[in-house]
């Protein structure tokens, strides 16, 4: 998911897209919470109810789960919705509105009975009409870009032939009562479960969608979640609490999202001092500061992301190979790390403590005489005739500023002529999805704990999330074979073929993996962000302490 689920440039995320030991034990290497690896806070006392947390987040375009595409988005999706089940912290499947299922031997029929007496925000009943409505809606929808969990469904029996209208029905996902969903797959698919859980497939209510329609749900979401939206304007979102939720009312009275304005980057400095935001991301050139205030809690954690340079491969000069190349060999990416205290260096596209990853380096190596010899090969001897590479870019810091020129040095010193064009995130995820912008760096953050959530959502030629049009044969084979294999073994190998694949083709240059910093206000307790980040954390369990912080 784009940012995600899209941070420290942009991050792209999907959304939540959820994640294992070996992530634990980096969090613990990196410190966990704390910047010098120092005890965990004290146990805090019994939660208190009340109060406000206010977050600091760029701007949301969407609250209809079908259309999020942004960590932004989801995080506040994710409090306002439901699915069938959910991801745990450890990242187990865990209940959500079913409370029990049962799973064929064959993998190919899951069944789910959900919770009784489950009710939307307008006080309806959640059922199970409303679950196969949500599938359906996902594989009808005629938005652009279609939702990520579109792809994912194509194992359902009869999904893409009823996507496509070539029937009415959709076989594989029946209602036999009010409280059973029955799904029959095609195929099996190792992580079909935790597809369930994804942001897209969070459960609406048919009636108000066919009522006001998407382009109002949008706006106007009614959900089963743990909070409600209770305003949204051009300054930010605020959601309260759910007294009626299935779970438990939150502690919280309410949650507010505070949009990030243009040009605000030294967060701890201005808005978090005149007291305006609780919780914010901390970015590299920001470490220093916060670390010696005791009014903030610092949590670092490993996210299953990677931050990339991605390259349109149907732009030109992007179309050939060798230019692609030879950007990727011009990009002298250790140096992008050494940058800044949290980034760690991607060795492929898989980040570490994802299924197929692998630590042995699958990058195009730094070598400014191997890139000038491709462009050469590509009829461009020392850049002669090149086009320009435009790039765009969002407003950020001087960590940000400095990987900028970083990209335009390394290019030029091979011969690459580079055009930077400033937009907004927004510009930026837009242009992005609609396939108008020819290099860009985003970031991408995991919706499953599985290689495909890299792999085939970002290179499967025809899928949505394919940013980069890449278009080959081998790679698709290759994607498509990992998909159906149920030996996790020769799953990770075809993934890391794959992977290594994709890489040659360079339509993407791995920068680095971020170390997520997340500043909390003392006082608040239950924000401890794990693989998934700030996009995974359940605010009903969030609350504040009488000396704490927030309204």
């Amino acid at each position: 998911m784009l940012g995600p689920r899209r941070a420290t440039v942009a991050v792209r995320v999907p959304w939540r897209a959820g994640f294992l030991a070996v992530l634990l034990l980096l969090a613990a290497a990196c410190g966990g919470q704390g910047e010098d690896g120092g005890a965990a806070e004290p146990a805090a006392p019994a939660p208190s109810r009340g109060g406000v947390v206010r977050i600091l987040q760029e701007v949301s375009q969407t609250l209809d789960p079908m259309a999020v595409s942004s960590v932004y988005e989801a995080l506040l999706a994710d409090q306002l919705f439901d699915g069938l089940v959910a991801v745990g912290p450890n990242l187990q499947i865990v209940p959500g509105l079913a409370d029990t299922w049962t799973i064929s031997k064959d993998n190919l029929e899951y069944t789910f009975h959900l919770r009784p007496g489950v009710r939307f925000h307008d006080g309806s009943e959640c059922d199970a009409e409303d679950v196969a409505f949500t599938i359906r809606r996902v594989l009808l929808s005629k938005q652009k870009p279609r939702s990520i969990a579109f792809s994912y469904l194509g194992a359902v029996a009869g999904a893409m032939d009823f996507a496509e209208g070539r029937r009415s029905d959709l076989p594989g996902v029946e209602t036999p009562d009010a409280r059973t969903v029955r799904i029959r797959l095609e195929r099996p698919y190792l992580s079909f479960l935790e597809v369930l859980a994804m942001d897209g497939l969070r459960v609406v209510p048919r009636h108000v969608v066919e009522r006001i329609g998407g382009e109002a749900f949008a706006r106007s979401p009614v959900g089963t979640g743990p909070f409600r939206l209770d305003s949204w304007d051009a300054k930010g979102i605020r959601i309260v609490a759910n007294a009626a939720y299935f779970g438990g009312p939150p502690h919280l009275d309410a949650v507010e999202i505070v949009f990030r304005r243009d040009g605000e980057v030294r967060i701890h400095e201005g808005l978090f001092e005149r007291g305006e935001v609780d919780v914010f991301s901390v970015g590299g050139d920001e470490l220093q500061g916060v670390r010696s205030d005791p009014r903030l809690k610092i949590f670092r954690y490993h996210e299953l992301s990677l931050m990339f340079f991605g390259l349109r491969t149907g732009a030109p000069p992007l179309d050939d190979v060798r230019v692609r190349q030879a950007i990727a060999h011009a990009i002298d990416r250790d140096a992008i790390v050494k940058m800044s205290p949290l980034r760690r260096t991607a060795v492929g596209i898989l980040p570490p403590g994802m299924p197929a990853y692998s630590p042995s380096v699958k990058t195009l190596a730094y070598d400014p005489a191997r890139a000038r010899k491709l462009l050469a090969e590509a009829g461009h001897p020392g850049g002669s005739g090149l086009l320009p590479v435009r790039f765009l870019m969002t407003p950020a810091g001087p960590l940000a500023e400095a990987l900028y020129e970083k990209f335009r040095s390394d290019l030029a010193d091979v011969g690459i002529p580079v055009e930077f064009e400033q937009v907004t995130w927004p510009e930026l995820s837009r242009k992005v999805d609609e396939h108008a912008a020819p290099a860009f760096t985003l970031g991408w953050t995991a919706d499953l704990h599985d290689p495909d959530t890299f792999l085939r959502t970002l290179f499967l030629y025809g899928t949505e999330g394919n940013i980069f049009e890449l278009n080959d044969g081998r790679c698709d084979a290759l994607l498509e074979a990992g998909a159906r294999e149920m030996n996790p073994v020769e799953r990770n190998r075809i993934y890391r073929e794959a992977e290594q694949r994709i890489l040659e083709l360079a339509p993407i240059v791995p920068l680095f993996h971020s170390v997520g910093t997340l500043g909390v206000r003392s006082g608040i307790h239950g924000i401890e962000p794990g693989p998934l980040g700030l996009a995974g954390v359940d605010f009903e369990n969030v609350w504040i302490d009488s000396e704490g912080g927030g309204a």
